[in-house]
């Protein structure tokens, strides 16, 4: 090997040892301004004090001017003087930044008394059908016009929104408004998330095909509704729910992607297996079989929910299905749970005790397994985030 060679693997090496030794220096420096600047005002003192000299006064100086630069994510390196003062210029910052809060808000009730005075009374003239219109062709502009995540969920929201004031406008006395009203924003938002391949779009046109065939969730006052909002929908619509799931299911297993698998994948998953479980436990509860299925009918529905909830712990794992595996463990423990309150005995104090020991023990039990296997719950599918 020539001598030019060993010159150029010498330097090589020299140059990686002065990146590591410059990383470490890096590495053992403060991670804030604050004390950046003591370190900085040290060197400043040994140096007019003669103990350091001048070169390696500068560099150090220089070295925590490089690392504050990069604290404050400067892409120019800062001046000495911005260094120094960084403390009261971001008191100024802060301040200025409250200033500009302030006079935001200002500016906002000036021109909402201006609205209010001046404009209000203009528009208040124009007929709805005008207003109606120009919502229509802005919600419809905002989900195929333009390609940003955020405004074509807007777009859904904002189209919902218009329907429902043209259905309390012209439609308010039509008994059957409301699910015209689901199926037509089905069909919408089904078109949208296919054309846009908007995954947002496909759950809310999923939630708008589920609220057709009857499921409802209502967010009141101090009050949360999930179910149906009549119990001749639920077999039907926990059918339905269960083909979801298959074509949910379908669309996961192939190994080629569509024009289907990107908005409707997770959302058929999610929403159809939620679904399904909700229906199966209202279906296997005595209140309803009580009244709506005999004997032989309340024990197959019972198998089909145990069956339901052992196949989605089986068959989630073994196809990599984190929905059905999670929300369908969840609904089977709350299954069990409800069939142990309807089974246990409560009708004397001793009895009362007993079903409480027993119903602490099984929860107890519940509790282990969710430690041990959280991926069969669905407060996996959000904490694994």
């Amino acid at each position: 090997m020539t001598n030019s060679n060993w010159m150029i693997i010498l330097i090589s090496i020299l140059c990686i040892l002065t990146i590591v030794v410059s990383d470490n220096n890096s590495n053992l420096l403060p991670k804030s301004i604050h004390e950046l600047k003591q370190y900085y005002d040290v060197i400043n003192n040994l140096e007019k004090r003669g103990i350091l000299n001048n070169d390696i006064a500068v560099n150090e100086k220089r070295l925590y001017i490089e690392h504050a630069s990069k604290l404050v994510g400067s892409k120019e390196l800062l001046t000495e003087e911005e260094f120094t003062t960084w403390k009261q210029r971001e008191l100024i910052i802060s301040f200025s930044n409250v200033i500009a809060i302030l006079a935001g808000i200002a500016v906002i009730i000036a021109l909402t008394v201006f609205i209010g005075i001046f404009i209000l009374p203009i528009l208040v003239h124009i007929p709805a059908i005008y207003w109606e219109i120009f919502f229509y062709i802005i919600s419809i502009s905002l989900m195929l016009l333009n390609h940003n995540s955020w405004l074509i969920f807007f777009g859904c929201l904002s189209f919902i929104a218009t329907l429902s004031f043209t259905i309390k406008l012209h439609f308010s006395r039509d008994k059957h408004a409301v699910l015209k009203a689901c199926w037509i924003c089905f069909f919408v938002w089904t078109i949208v998330a296919i054309y846009q391949q908007h995954r947002e779009a496909g759950y809310l046109a999923v939630m708008a095909l589920e609220a057709s065939l009857g499921f409802i969730l209502f967010v009141g006052e101090l009050i949360i509704i999930i179910g149906f909002h009549d119990e001749k929908v639920i077999p039907s619509a926990t059918i339905a729910s269960f083909i979801l799931i298959l074509i949910g299911s379908i669309l996961h297993i192939q190994q080629r992607s569509n024009i289907l698998t990107i908005p409707f994948t997770r959302p058929l998953l999610f929403l159809g297996t939620f679904v399904y479980f909700i229906g199966l436990l209202i279906l296997s509860s005595s209140f309803y079989t009580r009244r709506n299925a005999g004997q032989l009918g309340a024990s197959l529905l019972q198998i089909i929910t145990f069956c339901s909830g052992l196949a989605t712990m089986f068959f989630g794992p073994m196809f990599e299905i984190p929905f059905i595996q999670a929300i369908g463990g969840t609904m089977f423990v709350i299954w069990l749970l409800e069939k142990y309150v309807e089974i246990a005995p409560w009708k004397n104090t001793i009895t009362v005790a007993g079903s409480l020991l027993g119903f602490g023990l099984l929860l107890y039990g519940f509790a282990y397994f969710l430690k041990t296997n959280p991926e069969y719950f669905i407060f996996h599918i959000y904490s694994s985030k």
